[in-house]
């Protein structure tokens, strides 16, 4: 139980630091001169959609499911791979792939 639960904050992590690190205070905002352009390079912004966001939450859920149900850690490694992370890997591979079709389209 406590690898799921460091794997979650490690998720966590990794989705919340970057929001709060980019973020400058409004006494920063005001220091700079504002006859100067801003040449912050940002990556651009990902818009999900709500499935998008649900299809995210259910794969969470699932694999988190699985292992809680079969247990890799004291055996049944492949099976678990088999059941949680084989369905994964081809639901977002086909995502995946439909995105790239979707956005060369004419």
């Amino acid at each position: 139980m406590q690898e799921i639960l460091v794997v979650a904050a490690i998720a966590a992590a990794i989705i919340f630091i970057p929001r709060l690190m980019g973020r400058k205070s409004s006494s920063e905002a005001e220091q700079q001169p504002r006859f100067q352009p801003q040449t912050r390079n940002r990556a651009p912004k990902i818009n999900l959609t709500g499935w998008m966001r649900l299809a995210i939450l259910i794969t969470i859920f699932w694999i988190a499911g699985c292992a809680a149900f079969l247990k890799p850690w004291e055996g049944e490694k492949f099976l678990f791979f088999y059941i949680s992370l084989g369905p994964t890997l081809v639901f977002w591979g086909g995502v995946w792939v439909w995105f790239g079709y979707k956005k060369y389209r004419r």
